[in-house]
């Protein structure tokens, strides 16, 4: 055999070979997402996930809902390093959230639509030469406004096993490790297709399970109306990016950030579920409580965090830490207190938590909670603009927050900002004649 035959061969198995760990890699990827259950983690992992794997930039995760394609996460790692917040039709978000009522039609004019309508992928060198002859077109307003330039993409459907399109996932700005953008190719088209179709399962189940929980709080608000979905996810996603925030300053593994973000926003959820333990002439009565139905409606710690027993679960684990302790407060004033029996009857409230005693993930929800109830207009109060909150947040340190979690949080109020606008927020100014709230009772 010839020098240059040999030369080819090499050459074909080390292609072989690259091909084969590349392969490899992303079975690794496409096991490491089945096991989220929790789908905000989720969509930011395999957003995340596809985009390390061929390089991009950017990208947006879009899921089908009511006929329409709404945007569910978006990433973009330029944007973010430079910290910018971008104007996106006249609203404000950070990295990971867009206002939840942005959407896209479902049809051929669009890249994302076309995809979700055809099922087809896309791969486009540059959006702003796109050939003519075809339907869709680039839409130039994100990149205007926030002053980025997309010039590759590449979209797939996120399709189930029976060939329903749940979404789409959008890549863009294909990048060298020199930083120059190039094209994706019709392998980073492979590989990235392979992933959607195992990440469309993922979703699917992990709409299922986030199904399931929102019901359990559309059981709460029956009986408490100020324990709204809405309010929920709020609570959750602050809770989330809090965490995330801590984790990082205290320099935790992203592999332990990584197996408590699902339990975290999933406890959050659920920090009131021990409400619907409490009676409706309690939860419901108009006028002030007294004593004793004050002190019944505390039990709803109790009541809950009775819920999630399994001790080798840490979703119950955290759950019940939070579930338990996020009327706590720094200062030791808060309840339920230490309880030496949590299924005795009847319960006897104990002293109060006091500082680190309270429990980590009970103490990021007891701020991101309160931040949204006095921020969220209720039928006895009007919302407290946003300066009100944050000096309540300051004046309340070391008594009944964490110190150094209020000052993350104050850093984080882009991001909290963007939250708000994604889950549909309304705000209003404080009208001091309705200001006699109830978050002392409950």
């Amino acid at each position: 055999m010839s020098f240059l035959g040999r030369a080819e061969k090499l050459n074909a198995a080390f292609i072989a070979a690259v091909e084969a760990s590349r392969a490899e890699e992303l079975l690794e990827v496409i096991e490491s997402i089945s096991h989220i259950k929790d789908l905000e983690s989720l969509l930011e992992s395999v957003l995340r996930e596809a985009r390390k794997f061929v390089g991009a930039d950017a990208g947006t995760i879009y899921l089908v809902a009511n006929g329409r394609l709404y945007f569910s996460y978006v990433q973009n790692d330029s944007l973010q390093k430079i910290g910018k917040v971008t104007v996106f039709q006249k609203r404000r978000y950070a990295y990971g959230y867009i206002p939840g009522d942005q959407s896209l039609a479902i049809d051929r004019t669009s890249l994302a639509g076309y995809v979700a309508s055809t099922a087809e992928p896309l791969v486009i060198d540059d959006v702003y030469d796109i050939h003519s002859g075809v339907s869709y077109t680039f839409n130039p307003d994100f990149d205007r406004k926030s002053s980025y330039t997309t010039h590759s993409i590449l979209v797939v459907p996120l399709k189930t096993r029976d060939d329903s399109v749940l979404g789409v996932l959008q890549l863009i700005n294909k990048k060298t490790e020199d930083d120059v953008i190039v094209p994706f190719s019709m392998r980073d088209l492979f590989y990235i297709n392979q992933f959607a179709q195992n990440a469309a399962g993922a979703v699917e189940k992990a709409k299922l399970s986030r199904e399931m929980v929102l019901r359990l709080i559309e059981v709460v608000e029956l009986r408490d109306p100020y324990e709204t979905g809405a309010h929920a996810k709020r609570v959750s996603a602050y809770a989330v990016e809090l965490y995330e925030m801590w984790a990082r300053k205290h320099a935790i593994p992203e592999r332990e950030v990584a197996e408590n973000r699902d339990p975290l926003r999933t406890g959050a959820i659920l920090h009131d579920i021990g409400k619907v333990a409490v009676s409706d002439l309690i939860m419901k009565k108009p006028t002030e409580l007294n004593t004793h139905e004050r002190e019944r409606i505390r039990l709803h710690t109790i009541f809950g965090a009775r819920l999630f027993r399994r001790a080798n679960s840490l979703y119950d684990r955290i759950a019940s830490d939070i579930i338990l302790n996020h009327h706590e407060r720094w200062d030791g004033m808060g309840y339920p207190g230490h309880i030496e029996n949590l299924d005795a009857d009847p319960v006897t409230l104990g002293p109060g938590k006091k500082g680190e005693e309270i429990p980590l993930m009970a103490r990021i929800v007891t701020i991101a909670d309160i931040y949204d109830a006095l921020s969220s207009k209720r039928s006895y109060k009007d919302a407290w603009p946003e300066e009100r909150v944050t000096n309540y947040l300051r004046d309340n340190q070391g008594k009944i927050f964490d110190p150094e979690l209020v000052e993350i949080f104050l850093d984080l109020m882009p991001v909290i900002r963007s939250i708000q606008e994604k889950y549909n927020y309304i705000r209003g100014e404080l009208n001091d004649s309705t200001s006699g709230d109830r978050l002392g009772e409950i």
